[in-house]
């Protein structure tokens, strides 16, 4: 397991991780000198050399040695807690990046309330339940070795004795609760993920939920992922509270075999060995409890190790003259073909040639792959064979964001990020040109709406957009790629879920600015044949044949 955690780690962590071991061994011989600090005080009081005054005086310099040393334990302490939350925060950094990276297709075949949990709570577990818990055995490990070996060294019959009944009980449990714990934690993550998942469709689908009243069925599913979860929680509370009582029984055992075997001074040996047992207990309890926490964690190293590995992030590194792209007199596909990884083929042998400046639209009946050939156009999947060409260079992973950058996409669902109306028609600027937000507002005729909004370009939009209506929401998507400056506009059926006097405001206003913007191009799914009425040409994804508007 460790050799896995060190495999995750990167050069400048595992350099550093260097370091926090250290100060973990000198953690742990601080706290064996805290306690060979209280023997002399033992020994005083057993022997009874000297007087009152002396013995107080030994007290206060113990007790000054002791408040130094907590303080360097506290230091230390902070050292490595800084270490583990780093290594969080760069993981899940990471892991958010990663699975973004890997592209449209991946994220469409996984459920993103699991992505978010894995980025977000596995991460978080991976620092607080496997890390953390690595470096407090180790700690703990180590003051258990010198405190056992100091004995020995003074003892060797009563330190081995002691040492034995530790050992045998430590290993009885661990053998007999490891395969339990690793189940416990793979049956906990699984109820978290799937109640994530059923907070997030309750919500989500409140409307159709409360008409079919089926919030029901939600609420058991949620009652169910709570029960798993609890009764998980229970029973590692059982095998949490086990270290604590055979760390106390190993100490008793140890201390009669001492008495009915051993010989001297029992009493300044039992002393000796109480001062022992002190911290003996807590380190052994710790080591127990921590390896109960990593076992019941340890899944998440998988789930790390697979999220922050790059496959490949579709994004370049460095560009180069040949990776810069324009758009000045075509847009072209070329014997494209589609298939899904089960096999299913949506289309092939696909041609079509785009000028600049024309208003193209696509039409087709239902799971012919209209949207999917927007995500070829727009470089989001890749093709399984046939090219992607503009102005004669092919569309790849290394040019792609060059070619976004001159494109606008306006979906189905416009994404409305949880910010301000000015925030969201520069979407990733960050600086927003207010004077060229009220320019686009106005050409997508929201200028209204917006005299009438009490804090302007200043108010909040809602979470997904609530507070707007679906026409709204497609005028604030087109503003958005006027506001970027788009050369080509994709609108995928972004009138489908509208009214039809809503549709044709939206038609109109798309028309107006292709009248206004001569070069720029426009291509344009819909259902309806009012939705392609202002287009030049329609290309019928069924037969792959062009046809003709006469807009006489």
């Amino acid at each position: 397991m460790v050799r896995n955690i060190v495999r995750l780690l990167s050069e400048k962590q595992r350099r550093r991780g260097v370091w926090v071991v250290f100060s973990v061994l000198a953690r742990a011989i601080l706290d064996f000198a805290g306690i060979a600090a209280l023997v002399p005080i033992l020994l005083i009081v057993v022997k009874q050399d000297g007087g009152r005054s002396m013995m107080l005086a030994i007290c206060g310099v113990v007790l000054l040695f002791v408040l130094l040393k907590n303080t360097l334990v506290m230091l230390l302490a902070h050292v490595q807690s800084c270490y583990q939350l780093e290594i969080y925060r760069e993981f899940s950094t990471r892991m958010f990046a990663n699975y973004y990276h890997r592209g449209l297709l991946y994220l469409k075949g996984k459920s993103s309330v699991r992505l978010g949990h894995e980025v977000n709570h596995v991460c978080y577990m991976f620092s607080l339940c496997v890390l953390a818990p690595v470096f407090r055995i180790a700690g703990e490990a180590v003051l258990i070795l010198l405190i056992v070996l100091a004995l020995i060294i003074w003892k060797p019959y009563a330190g081995c004795l002691l040492c034995g009944a530790f050992l045998f009980l430590s290993v009885l449990y661990i053998c007999l609760v490891k395969k339990r714990l690793r189940r416990y934690g793979m049956e906990e993550l699984e109820a978290r993920r799937k109640q994530s998942r059923t907070v997030v469709e309750a919500f989500r689908g409140y409307a159709e939920l409360e008409i079919a009243q089926a919030f029901y069925t939600s609420l058991a599913s949620f009652n169910q992922g709570l029960d798993s979860i609890i009764g998980n929680r229970l029973r590692m509370e059982v095998y949490q509270l086990f270290p604590s009582f055979l760390s106390e029984v190993a100490i008793v055992i140890g201390l009669a075999l001492l008495i009915g075997t051993g010989s001297g001074d029992l009493g300044l040996i039992s002393g000796v060995f109480a001062v022992a047992a002190f911290r003996l207990i807590p380190a052994v309890r710790s080591v127990l409890n921590s390896w109960v926490t990593l076992q019941n964690a340890s899944h998440t190293i998988t789930v790390v190790e697979e999220g922050i590995t790059v496959i490949s992030d579709g994004l370049p590194k460095n560009l180069s003259n040949e990776s810069l792209l324009e758009f000045t007199h075509t847009f072209e596909l070329r014997g494209l073909e589609f298939a899904f990884p089960d096999g299913h083929t949506l289309f092939s042998g696909l041609d079509l040639v785009v000028s600049r400046g024309e208003r193209i639209g696509i039409r087709g009946a239902s799971g012919t792959g209209k949207s999917t050939l927007f995500n070829l156009m727009l470089g989001f999947f890749p093709p399984t064979s046939g090219e992607i060409l503009i102005d004669g260079r092919k569309l790849t992973s290394t040019n792609r964001s060059e070619w976004h950058k001159l494109v606008g996409y306006v979906p189905q669902e416009i994404f409305i990020i949880e910010g301000t109306l000015a925030d969201n028609i520069a979407l990733g600027q960050p600086q927003v040109d207010r004077t060229k937000v009220m320019q686009v507002l106005e050409q997508v005729q929201l200028k209204e709406w917006l005299d009438e909004l009490p804090q302007g370009l200043d108010t909040p939009l809602g979470e997904y957009g609530s507070r707007l209506s679906g026409g709204q929401k497609q005028r604030i998507g087109i503003a958005r790629a006027l506001y970027k400056e788009a050369e080509v506009l994709f609108f995928d059926e972004a009138t489908s879920a509208l009214d039809n006097k809503t549709e044709k405001e939206i038609n109109h206003a798309l028309e107006t600015l292709s009248l206004r913007h001569r070069e720029l191009t426009l291509i344009v799914i819909a259902h309806r044949e009012s939705s392609l009425a202002f287009c030049d040409r329609i290309f019928d994804l069924d037969t792959c044949d062009i046809v003709y508007n006469n807009k006489e």
